[in-house]
């Protein structure tokens, strides 16, 4: 899908322990920000499954212009807090984070957070607090001290190709009332997902007709995501199992 970006301002964080650092400035990052947040530009976005365990949930969207990775937006939460991030990257380095962290408490609760990266570590930090979120673009940024080993920049990645704590393992086919949904899980980190179906396909017939046969490989799925009854579910499209990936 080829599409515009249409943003909050949140940007974020990539891995790059052991990158050669970039010769570039703080305007010189602004100024790219800029230009790839203009209407100008159009990107190939594609977007993780939404990843549940408990009160945590984990989803990416990956924007992308010559098959190079400009962006991702990851957005977390847990029952403590809510992250909303973004990552821009410059020649597959990370230079660019903007976070948005609401917090489970009466002070303070949401925090803004920017970070300029060299595509190797951190040149310049800087946050700001507010009541409300809305207050954020009043508030003055002050300087930070944030490490780049605060953050997981191979997360967002991991998370697109469903692999290490993502990678997804067949359950079942759980019935609900008349609906249908695919349950996938990882039995190390707990993540699982529930797909709903709209038809059955001679592989998810399969897959129930032989769910003991199935149950723990490893698949890998698309989806799509739709509104059902004003809530928002992830869509069954395909799936394979990785260990017959040619």
């Amino acid at each position: 899908m080829r599409k515009r970006i249409y943003l909050l301002f949140i940007p974020l964080f990539f891995a790059c322990k052991g990158e050669e650092a970039m010769e570039i400035t703080v305007d010189e990052i602004d100024a790219y920000v800029e230009q790839k947040l203009s209407d100008s530009e159009m990107y190939d976005v594609s977007q993780s499954l939404r990843f549940s365990h408990e009160s945590e949930t984990y989803e990416v969207v990956k924007f992308m212009q010559n098959d190079t990775v400009v962006l991702f937006i990851e957005t977390s939460a847990t029952d403590q807090e809510q992250v909303m991030r973004q990552v821009f990257y410059m020649h597959g380095k990370p230079v660019y984070v903007d976070e948005i962290i609401a917090k489970n408490t009466d002070v303070n609760p949401f925090t803004q957070r920017k970070v300029y990266l060299d595509g190797n570590s951190v040149m310049e930090g800087y946050l700001r607090t507010g009541s409300m979120e809305s207050e954020l673009e009043f508030v003055d940024y002050e300087k930070a001290s944030i490490s780049e080993d605060e953050y997981d920049f191979d997360k967002a990645e991991r998370a697109m190709a469903q692999q290490d704590e993502f990678e997804l393992q067949y359950e079942e086919i759980m019935k609900v009332g008349d609906q249908r949904y695919l349950i996938l899980e990882n039995p190390e980190s707990k993540f699982d997902v529930a797909l709903f179906i709209a038809e059955p396909t001679p592989f998810l017939v399969d897959l129930e007709e032989h769910t003991n046969e199935y149950k723990g490989k490893t698949l890998f799925v698309t989806h799509q995501f739709i509104l059902m009854s004003g809530v928002e579910r992830m869509l069954y499209m395909d799936a394979y199992f990785t260990e017959d990936k040619p």
